[in-house]
């Protein structure tokens, strides 16, 4: 890894944007959600046309959740999510894009209004019909102890975890947001995102067609290598260990 070349390019820009992916909390015990030993091969993924008509598939889907929410009180974040903290607070309009539902990024410091969960979140939940948040406890105590699950307590509307499910339609006011980001600040960095799932993979795209510089970290090539003006094959982990040690961004 071109670890010069990387700092360059931070040092360079006046403004970043960061997308990660699956790849930045592999370190931290999650392997990828579609991997072979990722998370759907044991918990078979909800589709949202399932989760509204069918209350089996509701109750399928809470369980799945009530596993992942063990899973992630049980790790925390890694030096990847401390290194991303750590260029989010170089310049005060530097952003945060995830495509991850873990809230790792929170652990480790990086603020709320930084940050744009763009897949939504694994730790709420909110109402489909009238948006309101909820905490997750009373629906697990619902399953737990086979009772009815709770229907939202404003509206009536179901209420469902806060991730984008197969089949659900994007959160059309994050994505608004991501694109801004990406085609307004001078350097986009992606750290553990194949870029193949879309819409988001085309945020490289629109940072390219503005103007910005493009840096790629991602264990396997990508197909925005070829655009990129860095690129680095290997372990994010290995890349923070070396910058946070070296000290050079503080």
């Amino acid at each position: 890894m071109d670890i010069d070349a990387f700092i360059d390019e931070i040092k360079k820009a006046t403004s970043i944007s960061i997308l990660t992916g699956a790849g930045i909390s592999t370190a931290s015990g999650i392997p990828d959600f579609r991997g072979d030993d990722g998370f759907w091969k044991t918990n078979k993924p909800i589709y949202f046309k399932e989760f509204i008509h069918s209350e089996k598939k509701r109750i399928e889907s809470w369980k799945n959740n009530i596993a992942l929410t063990k899973k992630l009180s049980e790790i925390t974040f890694n030096t990847g999510h401390t290194l991303v903290n750590k260029i989010l607070s170089l310049y005060k309009d530097n952003i945060l894009i995830t495509q991850n539902i873990d809230g790792l990024h929170q652990k480790a410091g990086t603020k709320t209004e930084k940050i744009i969960e763009i897949h939504g979140t694994a730790l709420r939940a909110n109402c489909l019909v009238c948006k309101k948040i909820f905490g997750l406890q009373r629906f697990h105590t619902a399953i737990k102890f086979n009772k009815p699950l709770p229907d939202c307590d404003a509206c009536n509307g179901l209420v469902k975890v806060a991730t984008i499910s197969f089949g659900q339609s994007m959160d059309p006011v994050k994505m608004q947001k991501a694109v801004h980001a990406v085609s307004q600040t001078d350097l986009l960095i992606v750290l553990g995102s194949s870029l193949v799932v879309q819409p988001v993979a085309g945020l490289p795209r629109i940072a390219l067609e503005n103007g910005k510089r493009l840096v790629i970290c991602n264990k396997e090539p990508t197909p925005f290598d070829i655009h990129a003006n860095l690129v680095m094959n290997g372990n994010i982990e290995d890349l923070a260990n070396k910058i946070l040690l070296s000290h050079v961004l503080d």
